[in-house]
Protein backbone atom coordinates (compact mmCIF):
# COMPACT_ATOMS: atom_id res chain seq x y z
CA UNK A 1 0.00 0.00 0.00
CA UNK A 2 2.99 2.34 -0.09
CA UNK A 3 4.60 4.37 -2.86
CA UNK A 4 8.31 4.85 -2.22
CA UNK A 5 9.87 6.39 0.87
CA UNK A 6 7.67 8.33 3.31
CA UNK A 7 7.27 12.05 2.63
CA UNK A 8 6.83 14.92 5.05
CA UNK A 9 3.30 16.20 4.51
CA UNK A 10 2.00 19.41 6.09
CA UNK A 11 -0.81 18.68 8.54
CA UNK A 12 -2.79 21.56 7.08
CA UNK A 13 -2.87 19.76 3.71
CA UNK A 14 -4.40 16.53 5.04
CA UNK A 15 -8.17 16.00 4.91
CA UNK A 16 -9.96 13.39 7.02
CA UNK A 17 -13.03 12.03 5.18
CA UNK A 18 -16.41 12.51 6.81
CA UNK A 19 -17.95 9.48 8.46
CA UNK A 20 -14.68 8.01 9.73
CA UNK A 21 -14.72 6.32 13.13
CA UNK A 22 -14.46 8.74 16.02
CA UNK A 23 -10.96 9.40 17.29
CA UNK A 24 -10.44 8.36 20.93
CA UNK A 25 -8.90 11.34 22.79
CA UNK A 26 -7.31 9.06 25.40
CA UNK A 27 -5.64 7.02 22.67
CA UNK A 28 -4.45 10.23 20.99
CA UNK A 29 -2.95 11.42 24.29
CA UNK A 30 -1.23 8.06 24.85
CA UNK A 31 0.16 8.04 21.31
CA UNK A 32 1.34 11.63 21.64
CA UNK A 33 3.31 10.77 24.78
CA UNK A 34 4.85 7.74 23.07
CA UNK A 35 5.66 9.58 19.83
CA UNK A 36 7.15 12.47 21.77
CA UNK A 37 9.60 10.09 23.42
CA UNK A 38 10.15 7.46 20.73
CA UNK A 39 9.26 9.18 17.47
CA UNK A 40 6.65 8.12 14.91
CA UNK A 41 7.36 4.48 14.05
CA UNK A 42 4.73 3.99 11.33
CA UNK A 43 3.92 6.75 8.84
CA UNK A 44 0.29 7.60 8.15
CA UNK A 45 -1.15 6.59 4.77
CA UNK A 46 -2.62 9.19 2.41
CA UNK A 47 -3.67 9.50 -1.22
CA UNK A 48 -3.04 12.55 -3.40
CA UNK A 49 -6.15 14.67 -4.00
CA UNK A 50 -5.10 17.55 -6.20
CA UNK A 51 -2.90 19.81 -4.12
CA UNK A 52 -4.12 18.17 -0.92
CA UNK A 53 -4.04 14.68 0.60
CA UNK A 54 -6.81 12.39 1.82
CA UNK A 55 -6.16 10.28 4.90
CA UNK A 56 -6.52 6.52 4.40
CA UNK A 57 -5.02 5.22 7.66
CA UNK A 58 -3.60 6.84 10.79
CA UNK A 59 -6.27 9.14 12.24
CA UNK A 60 -4.99 8.67 15.79
CA UNK A 61 -1.39 9.23 14.71
CA UNK A 62 -2.50 12.38 12.91
CA UNK A 63 -4.35 13.51 16.04
CA UNK A 64 -1.22 12.88 18.13
CA UNK A 65 0.87 14.94 15.71
CA UNK A 66 -1.61 17.80 16.05
CA UNK A 67 -1.51 17.49 19.85
CA UNK A 68 2.28 17.76 19.69
CA UNK A 69 1.85 20.85 17.48
CA UNK A 70 3.78 19.32 14.59
CA UNK A 71 3.66 21.21 11.33
CA UNK A 72 4.23 18.09 9.19
CA UNK A 73 4.08 14.32 9.54
CA UNK A 74 5.77 11.41 7.69
CA UNK A 75 3.32 9.78 5.29
CA UNK A 76 3.26 7.00 2.75
CA UNK A 77 1.68 8.67 -0.27
CA UNK A 78 -0.39 6.90 -2.90
CA UNK A 79 -0.85 8.62 -6.27
CA UNK A 80 -4.32 9.86 -7.22
CA UNK A 81 -4.66 7.16 -9.91
CA UNK A 82 -3.87 4.31 -7.51
CA UNK A 83 -7.60 3.69 -7.04
CA UNK A 84 -10.04 3.12 -9.87
CA UNK A 85 -12.84 5.10 -8.25
CA UNK A 86 -14.26 6.39 -4.97
CA UNK A 87 -15.55 2.92 -4.06
CA UNK A 88 -12.07 1.41 -4.42
CA UNK A 89 -10.62 4.17 -2.24
CA UNK A 90 -13.28 3.65 0.42
CA UNK A 91 -12.61 -0.09 0.42
CA UNK A 92 -8.93 0.61 1.00
CA UNK A 93 -9.84 2.74 4.02
CA UNK A 94 -12.10 0.01 5.41
CA UNK A 95 -9.48 -2.69 4.78
CA UNK A 96 -6.92 -0.74 6.79
CA UNK A 97 -9.23 -1.07 9.81
CA UNK A 98 -10.50 -4.60 9.27
CA UNK A 99 -7.16 -6.19 8.44
CA UNK A 100 -5.50 -5.13 11.68
CA UNK A 101 -5.64 -8.26 13.82
CA UNK A 102 -6.41 -7.43 17.43
CA UNK A 103 -4.30 -9.06 20.12
CA UNK A 104 -5.89 -11.92 22.01
CA UNK A 105 -6.06 -11.68 25.80
CA UNK A 106 -3.17 -14.18 25.97
CA UNK A 107 -0.98 -12.27 23.49
CA UNK A 108 -1.72 -8.97 25.20
CA UNK A 109 -0.85 -10.42 28.62
CA UNK A 110 2.50 -11.70 27.35
CA UNK A 111 3.29 -8.35 25.73
CA UNK A 112 2.41 -6.40 28.88
CA UNK A 113 4.49 -8.77 31.02
CA UNK A 114 7.48 -8.37 28.68
CA UNK A 115 7.02 -4.60 28.63
CA UNK A 116 6.88 -4.52 32.42
CA UNK A 117 10.05 -6.63 32.65
CA UNK A 118 11.93 -4.27 30.36
CA UNK A 119 10.62 -1.31 32.36
CA UNK A 120 11.78 -2.85 35.63
CA UNK A 121 15.22 -3.55 34.20
CA UNK A 122 15.52 0.10 33.26
CA UNK A 123 14.02 1.50 36.48
CA UNK A 124 15.25 -1.03 39.02
CA UNK A 125 13.57 -4.23 40.14
CA UNK A 126 10.66 -4.17 42.54
CA UNK A 127 11.68 -5.45 45.94
CA UNK A 128 9.10 -7.86 47.46
CA UNK A 129 7.93 -7.13 50.98
CA UNK A 130 7.16 -3.45 50.51
CA UNK A 131 3.90 -2.18 51.94
CA UNK A 132 1.39 -1.27 49.28
CA UNK A 133 -2.14 -0.03 48.86
CA UNK A 134 -3.05 -2.36 46.02
CA UNK A 135 -3.77 -6.06 46.32
CA UNK A 136 -5.49 -8.43 43.91
CA UNK A 137 -6.21 -12.05 44.68
CA UNK A 138 -4.14 -12.07 47.85
CA UNK A 139 -4.25 -11.00 51.46
CA UNK A 140 -0.50 -10.78 51.70
CA UNK A 141 1.28 -7.47 52.12
CA UNK A 142 4.24 -8.86 50.18
CA UNK A 143 2.76 -9.93 46.84
CA UNK A 144 5.47 -9.05 44.29
CA UNK A 145 3.01 -9.27 41.39
CA UNK A 146 0.67 -6.69 42.95
CA UNK A 147 3.60 -4.39 43.71
CA UNK A 148 4.91 -4.76 40.16
CA UNK A 149 1.46 -4.02 38.72
CA UNK A 150 1.09 -0.88 40.82
CA UNK A 151 4.54 0.40 39.96
CA UNK A 152 4.28 -0.31 36.23
CA UNK A 153 0.80 1.21 35.83
CA UNK A 154 2.00 4.34 37.64
CA UNK A 155 4.45 4.91 34.78
CA UNK A 156 1.50 6.00 32.59
CA UNK A 157 -0.67 9.05 32.92
CA UNK A 158 -4.42 8.62 33.40
CA UNK A 159 -5.24 9.06 29.70
CA UNK A 160 -2.68 6.43 28.72
CA UNK A 161 -3.98 4.03 31.37
CA UNK A 162 -7.49 4.35 29.96
CA UNK A 163 -6.42 4.10 26.32
CA UNK A 164 -4.01 1.20 26.81
CA UNK A 165 -6.05 -0.53 29.49
CA UNK A 166 -3.06 -0.50 31.80
CA UNK A 167 -4.53 0.34 35.17
CA UNK A 168 -3.24 -1.52 38.22
CA UNK A 169 -5.83 -4.29 38.16
CA UNK A 170 -5.47 -4.81 34.40
CA UNK A 171 -1.69 -5.08 34.70
CA UNK A 172 -2.02 -7.56 37.56
CA UNK A 173 -4.31 -9.74 35.43
CA UNK A 174 -1.82 -9.68 32.57
CA UNK A 175 1.07 -10.61 34.86
CA UNK A 176 -1.03 -13.44 36.30
CA UNK A 177 -1.81 -14.84 32.85
CA UNK A 178 1.84 -14.52 31.87
CA UNK A 179 2.77 -17.04 34.58
CA UNK A 180 1.31 -19.79 32.37
CA UNK A 181 4.03 -22.15 31.19
CA UNK A 182 5.11 -22.26 27.54
CA UNK A 183 3.45 -25.62 26.81
CA UNK A 184 0.11 -24.37 28.11
CA UNK A 185 0.38 -21.14 26.13
CA UNK A 186 1.15 -23.12 22.99
CA UNK A 187 -1.97 -25.25 23.41
CA UNK A 188 -4.21 -22.31 24.26
CA UNK A 189 -3.04 -19.98 21.48
CA UNK A 190 -5.61 -19.52 18.67
CA UNK A 191 -8.32 -21.33 20.65
CA UNK A 192 -11.38 -19.76 22.23
CA UNK A 193 -9.57 -19.72 25.58
CA UNK A 194 -6.90 -17.37 24.22
CA UNK A 195 -9.31 -14.43 24.36
CA UNK A 196 -11.08 -15.33 27.60
CA UNK A 197 -9.23 -13.45 30.33
CA UNK A 198 -11.14 -14.91 33.28
CA UNK A 199 -10.56 -18.46 32.08
CA UNK A 200 -6.86 -17.77 31.50
CA UNK A 201 -6.55 -16.47 35.05
CA UNK A 202 -8.37 -19.55 36.34
CA UNK A 203 -5.98 -21.73 34.35
CA UNK A 204 -3.00 -19.90 35.84
CA UNK A 205 -4.30 -20.89 39.29
CA UNK A 206 -4.30 -24.58 38.33
CA UNK A 207 -1.24 -26.62 39.31
CA UNK A 208 1.05 -26.90 36.30
CA UNK A 209 0.94 -30.69 36.19
CA UNK A 210 -2.88 -30.63 36.06
CA UNK A 211 -3.18 -28.11 33.22
CA UNK A 212 -2.83 -30.65 30.37
CA UNK A 213 -5.76 -32.68 31.70
CA UNK A 214 -7.83 -29.54 32.20
CA UNK A 215 -7.14 -28.47 28.62
CA UNK A 216 -8.00 -31.96 27.37
CA UNK A 217 -11.47 -31.49 28.86
CA UNK A 218 -12.01 -27.87 27.78
CA UNK A 219 -10.52 -28.04 24.28
CA UNK A 220 -11.93 -31.40 23.20
CA UNK A 221 -14.47 -31.50 20.36
CA UNK A 222 -17.12 -31.34 21.58
CA UNK A 223 -15.88 -29.93 24.92
CA UNK A 224 -16.18 -32.31 27.85
CA UNK A 225 -16.23 -29.28 30.17
CA UNK A 226 -17.42 -25.75 29.54
CA UNK A 227 -14.92 -24.06 31.81
CA UNK A 228 -11.66 -24.54 33.69
CA UNK A 229 -13.58 -24.88 36.96
CA UNK A 230 -15.90 -27.51 35.48
CA UNK A 231 -12.94 -29.44 34.09
CA UNK A 232 -11.24 -29.44 37.49
CA UNK A 233 -14.42 -30.71 39.09
CA UNK A 234 -14.66 -33.59 36.61
CA UNK A 235 -10.99 -34.51 37.05
CA UNK A 236 -11.33 -34.49 40.84
CA UNK A 237 -14.53 -36.55 40.67
CA UNK A 238 -16.84 -33.80 41.91
CA UNK A 239 -20.34 -33.72 40.48
CA UNK A 240 -21.21 -30.45 38.79
CA UNK A 241 -23.47 -28.42 41.04
CA UNK A 242 -27.00 -27.84 39.82
CA UNK A 243 -27.25 -24.20 38.77
CA UNK A 244 -30.68 -23.73 40.34
CA UNK A 245 -29.44 -25.17 43.64
CA UNK A 246 -26.36 -22.97 43.48
CA UNK A 247 -28.49 -19.87 42.85
CA UNK A 248 -30.83 -20.81 45.71
CA UNK A 249 -27.98 -21.20 48.18
CA UNK A 250 -26.52 -17.88 47.08
CA UNK A 251 -29.88 -16.17 47.56
CA UNK A 252 -30.39 -17.81 50.95
CA UNK A 253 -26.97 -16.68 52.11
CA UNK A 254 -27.67 -13.14 50.94
CA UNK A 255 -31.18 -12.99 52.47
CA UNK A 256 -29.87 -12.58 56.00
CA UNK A 257 -27.84 -9.57 54.96
CA UNK A 258 -30.79 -7.72 53.39
CA UNK A 259 -32.30 -4.91 55.49
CA UNK A 260 -35.77 -5.65 56.92
CA UNK A 261 -37.33 -3.15 54.51
CA UNK A 262 -35.98 -5.01 51.48
CA UNK A 263 -36.97 -8.43 52.84
CA UNK A 264 -40.52 -7.23 53.41
CA UNK A 265 -40.63 -5.67 49.95
CA UNK A 266 -39.66 -9.05 48.50
CA UNK A 267 -42.35 -10.87 50.49
CA UNK A 268 -44.98 -8.35 49.37
CA UNK A 269 -43.92 -8.77 45.74
CA UNK A 270 -44.42 -12.55 46.03
CA UNK A 271 -47.29 -12.43 48.54
CA UNK A 272 -49.83 -14.38 46.45
CA UNK A 273 -47.44 -17.27 45.83
CA UNK A 274 -46.40 -17.38 49.49
CA UNK A 275 -50.02 -17.44 50.68
CA UNK A 276 -50.90 -20.22 48.24
CA UNK A 277 -47.97 -22.28 49.49
CA UNK A 278 -48.95 -21.76 53.14
CA UNK A 279 -52.55 -22.82 52.39
CA UNK A 280 -51.34 -25.95 50.62
CA UNK A 281 -49.23 -26.85 53.64
CA UNK A 282 -52.10 -26.19 56.07
CA UNK A 283 -50.35 -23.31 57.76
CA UNK A 284 -53.31 -21.01 57.05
Amino acid sequence: MTSGAPREIALAQIDVPAGRRKVDPDWVAALAADIDGQGLRIPILVVEAGKRFRLIAGAHRLGAAKALKWKAIPADVKPADAFADEAALRLAEIAENLMRRELSALDRAMDVAAWREIYEQAQGAVKPGRKKSFQVGTNSDADPMAVAAERFSAAFNEAAQRALGLGKTAVWRCLKIATLDADTRERVALTRLADNQSELIALADVEREMRPAVLDHVLSEPPMAGSVAAALGMIEGRKPEDQAEKAFRSFSDSWRRFPVRQRRAFVRAHQAEILDMLKEEGAL
